[in-house]
């Protein structure tokens, strides 16, 4: 049986969980008032690292979905992998899963398309121009993180702030969860009138955070553009800013463990060739 460096992480990691300590970041209003949280919170993570396939000590890395292809915007759907990926300007690490039917970014003007999924009169503008970000079919959006120079090796990160656009009520919230899939903090998004904009963020003081589950208000938008319901709160994203993601560290009882395993494996290799 192959046991991963993860999988023997997250099986001790149990013994070594103190509380986290955290700051958070929170703020409602025009793009301009909530503009000092945002660049508070990028300055706790450290300085923005280019979105090549490396390891980089601290720092940030960043999504406002600006530069991404026609082909992966409204009407066509966006591959939730698409920045967990090695090689550049793609090496992000960082995933998107739901629920629901998958995702979509908002159209530019210059594809002709409907801007906003058509919905740019229920006060949806972006933070940053021009697109914006919503999950199909459910309001749930799951992060989790990845090591930018080898995607298919977990990751832990500092902490997460998201830009809401439009939220109105209390059904937007942010969860953070460490590598045990413990949560480490559940928060509320801040809301406020028709059109405003939200940012939400936490920066803890070690790399604990695993994953995130955001809940983006309480109506579904639809593969076509349109709302399972005329009532209720639709938001969507924009920008994702996040701590430089960094590989699940496997705590000394975990080495001991695995070389176990392997001076196990090779006696039984020196049997066989007997």
């Amino acid at each position: 049986m192959k046991l991963s460096a993860f999988a023997a992480a997250a099986a001790f990691a149990c013994l070594v969980q103190p509380a986290q300590a955290f700051t958070l970041f929170s703020a409602n209003g025009t793009i301009a008032e909530i503009t000092p949280t945002v660049d508070a919170f990028r300055d706790a993570l450290g300085d923005l690292n280019a979105p090549e396939p490396v390891n980089v000590d601290g720092g940030r890395r960043q999504i406002n979905w600006d530069a991404a292809p026609d082909g992966i915007s409204d009407p066509n759907f966006f591959p939730g992998d698409f920045f967990n990926f090695p090689a550049a300007p793609r090496a992000r690490g960082i995933e998107f899963s739901t629920p629901g039917d998958g995702f979509m970014l908002s159209s530019t003007a210059a594809s002709l398309e409907p801007v906003n999924f058509g919905q740019g009169g229920s006060g949806i503008s972006p933070f940053s121009v021009e697109r914006v970000f919503s999950p199909i079919g459910s309001p749930i959006v799951d992060v989790n993180f990845f090591n930018p120079a080898e995607p298919d090796s977990p990751a832990v990160t500092t902490g997460l702030g998201v830009v809401f656009v439009d939220v109105e009520g209390t059904t937007s919230s942010m969860e953070f969860f460490d590598i045990n899939g413990d949560s480490l903090l559940k928060e509320t998004v801040p809301f406020g009138d028709d059109g405003s904009f939200s940012f939400l963020g936490a920066a803890f003081d070690s790399a604990v955070v695993a994953s995130v589950r955001i809940v983006s208000g309480d109506l579904q938008l639809l593969a076509d553009g349109s709302l399972n319901s005329q009532s209720g709160d639709f938001v969507v994203m924009d920008d994702f800013i996040f701590g430089e993601p960094t590989q699940v560290p496997l705590p000394a009882a975990g080495w001991l463990l695995l070389a176990g395993i392997g001076g196990l494996a090779a006696v039984r290799r020196r049997r066989a060739a007997a």
